[in-house]
């Protein structure tokens, strides 16, 4: 707009340039000089051509800034209406980002939600139960990992002799987050991954990368085995009692799934017998048991 106005600013100059220029070419011309001599009304008229001139141009000089103002008011109104329409447009582009993202968004697994509530109760101990049966101890939730694979650690106590630790997909358990005695979680595993991890005496996960305190225990012949049933139900549990290759008063006590302790044959025994009781708490009966002999003899009944 201010290109328009100096554009008709500088016409009206020309105009009035070449205005003066041609008055002056009659003026000094000798013929038209002589006959506006022998009439001096000429003069007052050539005298008045300035004022004259002066409000014409004026007035179109007026005529033109008012339609650059004009044009100018026209060019705002065309700005605040395409501002208007770009945020419009803005709004409606995140509208449609935003439904995007919405449909583009992949599911959430049942592994992942079972993940998310086993981070929420890590260092937790959990019930767990597993085939037909429940895990004796209850285990700590140690590690989730980013893979989706939790971890829980039994440590060395006296139910068992040696720590170990457990692995399984998030994916492979099932979770129910009803509390069973002090435990928050019961968990369900369907498949384990990978083998077992014995972890020597360790009491803590902490200390799992410290050498085992003590030999892996070499088995010799089985001396007592006995199995318990509970009526009604195809639930059963198995204690076995071994004893060292060696012939040393030392013997081993495990369940169909894991190992208990390694003691003496009077440690042995109080273990086994210590198990026994639970099992008939739960509601097992003895339905089979037997000896297989051995040098030094086992205190149960």
């Amino acid at each position: 707009m201010r290109d328009w106005r100096w554009f008709c600013m500088r016409r009206a100059a020309v105009i009035a340039v070449f205005a003066d220029l041609a008055l002056v070419a009659i003026v000094l011309y000798s013929s038209i000089k002589d006959f506006l001599w022998t009439h001096p009304w000429w003069h007052s008229f050539l005298v008045a051509i300035p004022t004259i001139a002066l409000p014409i141009l004026a007035f179109f000089e007026l005529r033109h800034s008012s339609e650059a103002n004009t044009l100018r008011s026209e060019a705002n109104e065309l700005r605040r209406e395409n501002a208007r329409l770009i945020a419009e447009l803005d709004t409606e582009r995140n509208m449609h980002l935003e439904q995007i993202a919405r449909n583009t968004q992949r599911a959430v697994t049942q592994s992942e939600r079972n993940a998310g509530v086993l981070r929420k109760h890590l260092r937790e101990h959990v019930a767990v139960s597993e085939g037909d049966g429940t895990w004796g101890n209850t285990p700590e939730i140690v590690e989730v990992g980013g893979d989706d694979i939790v971890t829980l650690f039994t440590p060395r106590t006296h139910m068992s002799s040696r720590a170990s630790c457990v692995r399984v997909r998030c994916g492979e358990l099932e979770i129910t987050e009803i509390p069973q005695g002090g435990c928050p979680l019961r968990v369900r595993i369907l498949k384990r991954y990978g083998p077992d991890v014995d972890l020597g005496e360790i009491t803590r996960w902490e200390d799992r990368f410290q050498p085992a305190a003590r030999p892996v225990f070499a088995k010799g012949g089985r001396v007592y085995h006995a199995t318990y049933a509970k009526p009604g139900s195809s639930e059963t549990r198995r204690l076995n009692v071994y004893a060292a290759s060696d012939g040393a008063n030392s013997f081993l006590l495990e369940t169909a799934t894991e190992q208990i302790c390694v003691g003496d044959n009077v440690e042995v025994s109080k273990r086994f017998m210590v198990l026994q009781v639970e099992y008939e708490a739960a509601g097992f009966v003895r339905n089979s048991s037997g000896t297989g002999g051995g040098t030094h003899r086992v205190f149960i009944h």
